[in-house]
């Protein structure tokens, strides 16, 4: 079951890339409670592509999950990526800088026995994303 849990991440990566939220719908429990990097909830198919996935394409309009590297681990797949696009919305509280950025990223998604994803964490280096944006000075 392993492998077709890291397809469904490869698709659901492949879905935001191509602004298809529909498809990662599909591919969420409803029970599913997701936690992002800045420690929100997102609880469900419709608030995962929603407010996750299409928060990040709303201040990143060309956003792309790049260079996707998958490790499975059974029922949990960890995937590591660069995420790369133009800050051209804002981001929460901060205006747009139409700055690039290019950001290592970490998502664990946990699957049920379905291969639907049940929950998972996503991390990335927020102090490296304000630094790129404008928003903080670099270290040094």
């Amino acid at each position: 079951m392993g492998s077709q849990n890291v397809a469904a991440v490869q698709s659901e990566h492949a879905a935001f890339n191509a602004r298809d939220w529909e498809s990662i719908q599909r591919l969420i429990a409803d029970d599913c409670v997701f936690v992002d990097a800045q420690g929100t909830v997102h609880k469900g198919p419709e608030a995962f592509a929603n407010d996750y996935a299409r928060g990040w394409a709303d201040a990143f309009s060309d956003a792309q999950v790049t260079e996707g590297r998958y490790h499975d681990a059974g029922d949990t797949v960890v995937a590591e990526f660069v995420g790369r696009g133009t800050n051209d919305g804002p981001l929460g509280p901060m205006p747009a800088t139409n700055r690039p950025i290019e950001l290592p990223y970490c998502e664990i998604y946990h699957f049920n026995s379905d291969g639907k994803i049940i929950g998972g964490h996503a991390y990335f280096d927020m102090y490296g994303l304000l630094v790129q944006l404008g928003h903080a000075e670099p270290p040094g």
